[in-house]
């Protein structure tokens, strides 16, 4: 029986010696971890903490070497905006659904610039690559037809499929 407890004791060590090994330095470097809540600050030599619970005792200041841990957790990397683009677009249509090819759709944008597309066969038009965020107008002109509501404005927050223009009937 004390042959089994000790085996079963030096298992357990050497597994403690091989885990602590590799989170103490060893051949590998820890980048993200957290070890548990709270706070404690201490410094001393070339060795600084700053952060977590635990993690000032986790092991000896390493004297001599240039070592630093800040926070104990994931430190933060402040999200830059990004410039989200999605498409936006819809259909030109008489009042019974049918589509109307070659009108000209304008899309004004905050900055003044302006873009444009032209219905296809079947109605349609689209803008690619346009940033969210931001309130759009846009216009539906034709030498044919003229539209009950020839001026739509949108804030995109997302891609939409829907803005519709509706030709005035004859």
């Amino acid at each position: 029986m004390k042959n089994i407890n000790h085996s079963i004791l030096i298992v357990a060590l050497s597994l403690f010696v091989i885990s602590s090994y590799a989170q103490s330095g060893g051949t590998y470097q820890i980048t993200e971890s957290v070890i548990a809540a709270g706070g404690q600050n201490s410094t001393g030599g070339s060795f600084s903490l700053d952060g977590t619970i635990g993690q000032s005792i986790a092991g000896n200041s390493l004297n001599g070497a240039p070592f630093a841990v800040t926070s104990g957790f994931w430190n933060f990397t402040p999200l830059a905006p990004t410039a989200a683009q999605v498409t936006v677009g819809g259909r030109v249509r008489t009042a019974t659904g049918t589509g109307i090819r070659n009108v000209n759709v304008i899309l004004s944008m905050p900055n003044g610039d302006t873009r444009f597309a032209v219905s296809n066969t079947f109605g349609y038009y689209r803008f690619n690559d346009v940033p969210v965020g931001n309130t759009y107008i846009l216009n539906a002109a034709s030498k044919r037809f003229t539209f009950s509501e020839p001026t739509i404005v949108r804030t995109i927050f997302e891609e939409i499929s829907d803005i519709d223009f509706v030709a005035n009937p004859f």
